[in-house]
């Protein structure tokens, strides 16, 4: 016997109450954004508002001569050079911060369409978009950091949308977007593949991934980027730090720092042996996946890359915490799950403020449990087609385990 999908649970069509509600979650987003505002990190003086000063001081031109230290794709320079149009309106941090404010109402909204077409239900889509909306690592990541991540998330929710809608050739330009915004949105190309091999997307798609990139290349090397420069921003990005972690909730924080070399070296191998699994084994997969199983694939792929790659930071989770949200709406008995890993996110987020390396040993901890119970529920859904969710809600729970020895750990 096995719980029914979410569209069973929850009335199909939202009354006033439910208006009243999601409008009402709106602005206690809008209100905890508002209260964050000031909040700011090193990442504040030493790159965002000297790139946002920059933008505003040369205009045009900084798209062809960014600052110094700038090693971001030409992107985000647009988006900064947007923004400084509204200079004078407002701060500029307020201002840095309102270009992750859009994106984050954006990610939002696409957890809203994704729901509703895996569930046809109006109210779980509805509740997708809140809980997204007042995820505490939205907050975080963007009203309190002022970071990008919610802008390749948006275009990565873009493509999962347009792969449950069968749109194959629109999720690859979205996936393209992503790509193009942050090297991070790598973490679903698992999905991809595993898509690819079968027989979803033809190879002769493919090519498009790249389009993105070169389209908003063009006016920043027409205005004296060198293309070089361009093309090898993540080269140059993946030579900025020397850690196995940057705070990351993955088993790499308890690699000693002198295994750099060889901790990068087999991190990079094991990620690629994780990738080619994921696709070898989903990709083989008899049945069709439904919509339901393409959200469940992709959170996966999120949490798998950055669990077992290494260099990476704490906010690289942040597209996981986001899909986990997604899917709870879809599959109500992986909302754990969902809880688990945002509270590993915001553990991850406190240790940069605090430096408390216990809670990050706890929360990759939390990670490591959260994967093992989405492998088990994706291979029952994609492999087997036979998902037991009252097996795995048993398991979800166990995601919670690190975060009670925690607990324990300091009433002792």
């Amino acid at each position: 016997m096995s719980l029914p999908e979410s569209r069973h649970l929850f009335p199909s069509t939202p009354g006033r109450r439910g208006v009243a509600l999601v409008c009402l979650g709106i602005l206690a987003g809008l209100a905890l954004r508002y209260a964050g505002r000031d909040v700011t990190t090193s990442d504040t003086f030493s790159f965002l508002l000297p790139w946002y000063e920059h933008a505003r001081a040369n205009g045009w031109q900084s798209l062809g001569r960014p600052a110094a230290n700038y090693n971001y794709t030409p992107f985000y320079g647009y988006l900064l050079l947007a923004a400084s149009l509204f200079d004078g309106l407002a701060r500029p941090w307020y201002l840095v911060k309102a270009i992750s404010l859009f994106f984050e109402a954006g990610c939002a909204v696409m957890a809203w369409r994704i729901v509703l077409v895996a569930t046809s239900d109006r109210r779980a889509a509805l509740t997708a978009l809140i809980a997204v909306w007042l995820a505490p690592t939205m907050l975080f990541n963007g009203s309190l950091w002022g970071q990008a991540d919610a802008i390749w998330t948006f275009f990565a929710l873009v493509c999962v949308d347009g792969f449950c809608r069968g749109r194959w050739r629109w999720g690859l330009l979205a996936f393209g977007c992503a790509v193009a915004v942050k090297a991070q949105a790598v973490f679903l190309g698992p999905l991809i593949l595993a898509l690819v091999l079968r027989g979803a997307i033809a190879w002769r798609w493919l090519p498009l991934i790249a389009v993105p990139y070169l389209v908003f290349a063009l006016p920043a090397w027409l205005l004296g980027r060198p293309l070089q420069a361009i093309l090898g921003t993540y080269l140059e990005q993946s030579r900025t730090f020397h850690r196995l972690s940057m705070n990351a909730a993955n088993p790499w924080i308890f690699v000693p720092p002198d295994a750099y070399a060889v901790g990068v070296a087999g991190g990079l191998a094991l990620a690629l042996v994780a990738g080619l699994a994921f696709a070898f084994i989903l990709g083989r997969s008899r049945a069709a996946p439904t919509p339901a199983d393409i959200v469940q694939a992709a959170a996966l792929a999120f949490l798998l890359m950055p669990f077992v790659l290494p260099k990476m930071h704490d906010r690289y989770f942040f597209a996981a915490e986001i899909t986990l949200i997604v899917l709870a709406c879809i599959r109500p008995h992986l909302a754990p799950l969902a809880l688990a890993a945002q509270a590993s996110g915001v553990a991850a987020y406190l240790v940069f403020h605090f430096d408390q390396p216990r809670l990050l040993a706890i929360a990759a901890l939390s990670n490591g449990v959260v994967l093992a119970c989405l492998i088990l529920s994706t291979v029952d859904s994609w492999v087997l087609q036979r998902p037991d969710r009252y097996r795995l809600r048993t398991l979800a729970w166990l995601a919670a385990c690190p975060w009670l020895i925690l607990a324990a750990m300091q009433a002792l």
